[in-house]
């Protein structure tokens, strides 16, 4: 049994009132802000466990600040890396 069909490939989907399948949606301002801030969050939550974790194993208290503040920087990075792969921000 053989199905043909009509379409196109990718043009599956939701189709705009003039038959065109839609783009990617603009990205508000508002919503580049609540990104950065979550990113900024996720890291401070991050660094915190870092630094308890450091308090736990007994390192001293220069080091427990460097992992807290290592940590705070590559979450951070990795957010924003990640909202910009997914086109949240540009």
């Amino acid at each position: 049994m053989t199905v043909h069909s009509e379409e196109k490939p990718g043009q599956r989907g939701i189709e705009h009132a003039s038959g065109e399948a839609p783009g990617p949606r603009p990205v508000g301002t508002k919503v580049r802000v609540l990104v950065v801030l979550l990113a900024v969050v996720t890291g401070v939550a991050a660094a915190l466990a870092a630094y308890i974790a450091g308090t736990r194993v007994g390192a001293s208290g220069a080091e427990r600040i460097v992992w807290a503040g290592a940590t705070f920087v590559a979450t951070t990075t990795l957010a924003i890396l990640l909202a910009e792969k997914t086109g949240l921000i540009e």
